[in-house]
């Protein structure tokens, strides 16, 4: 069986008045919440951009380069270029010698004696042999050819300087020499000498470097300079293969020569020789040694 709905049934008479007033009220009220939305959201668009015109967002970092700095150009500088790029300077004829400490030391003019622990040696005939005279270390005239007197000190380690100030004769002086020596000169006789790549022998005028090899005795330098009364100080400084000079003016000179090291030795030399009957021995006035 089935059941239909049942036909509504009327409440009684409807009120046209009341149902438009109703809807009027309604109406009124849409149109009063749709303008007050409208007038918030312009409000809200004038604040943002006024915000935007007032404040600009920061610019973002970049490590690119600007557009005008690509197309500028550098700015000058006054900042020199590296020692490396400078021009090499010519090497100089004289350069600071290597500091070296004294091991030893005797100022005869002073009034000290034979140094200690030296010995010495002579070839050739001597008036007489060498000893302290006068605040002078020398030996007596030449009575033949190449008469020659050797001072020399054990230094304990190669000598790495030696230096004297020698006094020449006037006039007809015999020449001085500094050496030292690869072996020592007292163990041999007569006119020979041991190896030795660090020899100076000096003269009123000049000096030279003097390497001796077992073969042969070859200069590996010289120099010359201009005596002021009768004293000359010499200086001679070793370092590895090289060797600076120190003259009586002051000037400084190096050499380099592999047996310079080679031929290194304990045995620090002063020596005095005369090359012929008649000329006037040389002296020193002080030595040392480091």
């Amino acid at each position: 069986m089935t059941r239909r709905p049942r036909t509504p049934q009327s409440g009684g008479r409807f009120d046209r008045t009341s149902w438009n007033k109703a809807v009027m009220v309604l109406n009124v009220a849409i149109i009063g919440g749709l303008t007050i939305v409208g007038l918030t959201y312009v409000s809200n668009t004038r604040e943002s951009g006024t915000d935007a015109v007032a404040s600009p967002p920061p610019s973002v970092a970049s490590t690119l380069a600007q557009p005008d700095e690509d197309s500028a150009s550098p700015e000058p500088t006054d900042v020199a270029a590296p020692a490396s790029e400078a021009p090499t300077a010519p090497a100089q004829a004289s350069a600071p010698a290597p500091k070296v400490p004294l091991t030893m030391r005797s100022d005869f003019s002073s009034g000290d004696a034979w140094p200690v622990g030296a010995g010495f040696r002579e070839a050739g005939t001597l008036a007489w042999p060498l000893g302290v005279v006068d605040g002078l270390m020398t030996h007596g005239a030449a009575r033949s050819p190449d008469a020659v007197s050797w001072l020399e000190k054990w230094t304990k380690a190669d000598v790495r300087r030696i230096g004297a100030r020698v006094v020449f004769a006037p006039n007809h002086s015999g020449s001085a020499a500094l050496t030292a020596w690869h072996t020592s000169i007292l163990d041999l006789d007569g006119q020979a000498t041991p190896r030795t790549g660090m020899r100076l022998v000096v003269t009123p005028s000049g000096w030279r470097l003097v390497a001796v090899d077992g073969r042969a005795a070859e200069t590996i330098g010289s120099g010359t300079y201009t005596l002021a009364g009768r004293s000359a100080r010499f200086d001679l400084v070793r370092k590895a293969d090289t060797v600076w000079v120190t003259d009586p003016s002051g000037t400084v000179t190096s050499v380099s020569d592999p047996r310079v090291a080679s031929l290194s030795g304990p045995w620090a030399s002063w020596e005095l020789r005369d090359a012929r009957v008649g000329t006037r021995p040389a002296g020193f006035a002080e030595v040392w040694a480091g």
